[in-house]
């Protein structure tokens, strides 16, 4: 995935998410709190969700769910009415 390569022999469809936050790591910083804590200084963290929402597509997947059990709920209640 990282190569850049996608199946037919183009640019792969996440590659351009990975390009920003390979980029974005470059001048990233690490931050450690006297808690113990960790986070990113200058916001790679969007970067990286993006990239792997392209490659994992989880929260698509939660949204189409909820679509679908909300057709259900719908359906259900008009079919009860009737």
């Amino acid at each position: 995935m990282s190569s850049g390569r996608g199946i037919g022999g183009g640019v792969g469809r996440c590659y351009p998410f990975f390009a920003e936050f390979k980029e974005c790591l470059k001048t990233e910083t690490l931050i450690t709190h006297e808690d113990g804590s960790k986070n990113w200084k200058n916001g790679c963290w969007e970067h990286r969700e993006d990239y792997f929402e392209c490659l994992h597509a989880k929260k698509e997947w939660a949204m189409v769910r909820r679509v679908n059990e909300e057709e259900k709920r719908q359906a259900k209640i008009a079919a009860d009415g009737q």
